[in-house]
């Protein structure tokens, strides 16, 4: 998809910021990367438990489901 002037302005108007639009474009971003990847290595997540996070160490033993 193309972003294009009058969508910059629609999201100011609609009370963005420009470092919010930034970021609103970085997360996008990411997530099409990431997608992309995910489906050109033919991963599979069947059984796997997704969003896992560190609470307050490094340690596997401590993640926890987010």
């Amino acid at each position: 998809a193309n972003l294009e002037e009058a969508d910059i302005m629609a999201l100011r108007e609609a009370g963005f910021s420009d470092g919010e639009i930034l970021e609103i474009n970085q997360v996008a971003a990411y997530f099409a990367y990431a997608n992309r990847t995910v489906l050109g290595l033919g991963v599979d997540t069947a059984g796997e438990r997704l969003g896992l996070a560190p609470r307050a160490s490094d340690s596997p033993a401590d993640w926890q489901h987010r």
